[in-house]
């Protein structure tokens, strides 16, 4: 049974409410620091196209040729049109390409150009320095447990 707190939640609400109030601080960092990156990587590129970017990067690792619009569409939980229209945008900004499917004739495969491979992986060094620097004061042992927790959040999540 929780201990009822002050105000008469119990400890286990009120644990709640820090994790929820916390998790909401961090995603409204997070937005704004995927709208830095994606400056970064290009001016004109958004947010959303920066997702789109890791998300293909991070697909890239089992399908090194490319991979099916639909696979980074379900990876983000996005419609086809808007994956469609994302993907557009990356392809006129240069950062990703359409190239033919070995496996279907018909179908094509999008893959990062060598300037958005390139583009995406400094900003990410960048990024873990910046998060590496903000932790340096941290003992490893406390890294190491809030990265085994967010992964373990984020697999409960997905």
């Amino acid at each position: 049974m929780s201990t009822p707190e002050p105000d008469g939640r119990t400890a286990g609400n009120a644990s709640m409410v820090e994790v929820e109030r916390e998790l909401s601080r961090l995603l409204r960092r997070a937005r704004a620091a995927s709208q830095t990156m994606a400056t970064d990587i290009h001016p004109d590129l958004d947010a959303a196209g920066y997702a789109t970017l890791v998300a293909m990067h991070e697909l890239a690792g089992t399908h090194p040729g490319g991979v099916r619009a639909t696979d980074v569409s379900a990876a983000l939980q996005l419609h086809k049109s808007t994956m469609s229209r994302n993907l557009g945008d990356l392809e006129r900004l240069g950062l990703i390409e359409r190239v033919p499917d070995p496996e279907d004739a018909r179908a094509r495969l999008v893959r990062l150009t060598r300037q958005g491979q390139g583009s995406l992986e400094r900003s990410r060094a960048g990024r873990r320095s910046h998060v590496a620097a903000q932790l340096a004061q941290w003992p490893a042992r406390d890294v190491a447990e809030l990265g085994r927790l967010l992964r373990r959040l984020n697999d409960d999540l997905g």
